[in-house]
């Protein structure tokens, strides 16, 4: 992160001046309990990898796994993970094999279970890639934890202050989550290539989404618009009948491709009877869907999973984010066939709440916006392959 470069009145910067110092001083402490408890090993020979979160969390982590692997291509490397061993979110489902030898998945472990198991494995490493919203209590308290695992770890760090949020989002440029966790691991002498998403897919999953786009006659990949209308946090979602509208302007020429779980087909009811509109919600495994947004021109989607699957892939995405948590942390990288929208200065922005009756931030996201940028991207897409072909 960095503090932006716009002018500042006195009460702004001295609110600045006070969150900077909580980041230095924070992470000064971490820094050097990190050096006293732990010592350095430069050859490990099993090491622990600690990456919590769900879809979204994981697939920001893929590419440090990656650089892991790779500093390190002799060692053990098992993933501590809590999603569920099976959800379809977790890392033995995202993660090609290659790059890991265990997941241990310690939802519904207890403490007692959990610290049991990691002792018996004899880990001489801990790299700990840690939440971007974590507290500093946790950071310690997990420090102290894995030090009774492993003689050697790095990676806690504080990268959240949840005071002057509003002060923070207007003057602090923050780094998303991929390009955080890749400069940690660069502090620590590991190289991370930025967009390395080694996904785990089977040649079942390929099978199935080819048969799927083939049987419907939309195999034509310049013809396919992949929409994502759902999001776990209602205050992420865009308007349904935002969505109608961008949707009713594109499917004259394009198929528009809805993609998401099972628990977003009440959303995509509001579509039932469009012409070229293929709901695809519960049909796919995140992997397939990985697939499938691949096979489309470019995506729309909520800040979900899903948005984050459509650029890991190479897909073109316009990405829609509510105001709840500070900007940038979660966006997709910054490339010219990405854009992302956020609505700025709301009343209630930064609120970090996990319900919301009247999401202003995303309503205040208009439909022309969306399909502009859209049009945009698609002719930037068509010149690109002009130029490729000539």
């Amino acid at each position: 992160m960095r503090v932006g470069s716009q002018k500042k009145s006195w009460n702004a910067a001295i609110k600045l001046w006070i969150v900077m110092a909580d980041y230095r001083v924070s992470n000064f402490v971490l820094d050097l309990l990190q050096k006293s408890l732990f010592t350095k090993k430069k050859t490990p020979v099993r090491i622990l990898i600690f990456r919590t979160g769900s879809l979204g969390d994981n697939l920001c982590a893929i590419p440090s796994i990656v650089a892991i692997r790779r500093k390190f291509p002799e060692a053990q490397l098992d993933i501590l993970a809590n999603a569920g061993s099976t959800n379809l979110v977790t890392f033995n489902k995202l993660l090609h094999p290659a790059y890991y030898e265990s997941i241990i998945d310690y939802f519904g472990y207890s403490k007692k279970a959990l610290f049991s198991l990691l002792l018996e494995k004899k880990y001489d490493m801990v790299i700990y890639l840690p939440q971007t919203g974590i507290s500093l209590v946790r950071l310690l308290r997990d420090m102290f934890f894995f030090r009774f695992i492993a003689r050697t770890g790095f990676g806690w760090e504080k990268s959240t202050i949840n005071y002057f949020k509003r002060t923070q989002e207007k003057h602090i440029v923050f780094d998303n989550e991929i390009t955080r966790l890749n400069k940690l691991l660069a502090r620590h002498g590991i190289a991370v290539a930025d967009h390395e998403f080694l996904l785990n897919v089977q040649s079942q999953d390929q099978q199935l989404v080819d048969e799927y786009f083939d049987q419907q006659g939309i195999s034509d990949k310049k013809k396919n618009i992949a929409v994502v209308v759902g999001a776990k946090r209602p205050q992420n979602r865009w308007p349904i009948h935002y969505f109608k509208e961008v949707i009713s302007h594109f499917n004259k020429t394009y198929n528009i491709i809805l993609i998401g779980g099972p628990e977003d087909k009440e959303l995509t009811m509001a579509f039932r009877g469009m012409q070229h509109v293929f709901d695809c919600c519960g049909h796919f495994t995140p992997v397939q869907s990985a697939m499938a947004l691949k096979k489309c021109h470019i995506t729309i989607s909520n800040d979900t999973g899903p948005m984050h699957l459509s650029y890991a892939v190479g897909t073109p995405t316009i990405a829609l984010f509510s105001s709840r948590d500070f900007p940038g942390k979660w966006f997709p990288p910054a490339q010219d066939n990405i854009r992302t929208f956020r609505t700025p200065d709301v009343s209630c922005s930064i609120c970090l709440s996990e319900t919301c009756k009247n999401n202003i931030c995303m309503q205040a996201i208009l439909p022309a916006q969306v399909i502009e940028q859209t049009e945009q991207v698609l002719q930037l897409n068509a010149a690109t392959q002009q130029v490729r072909l000539s």
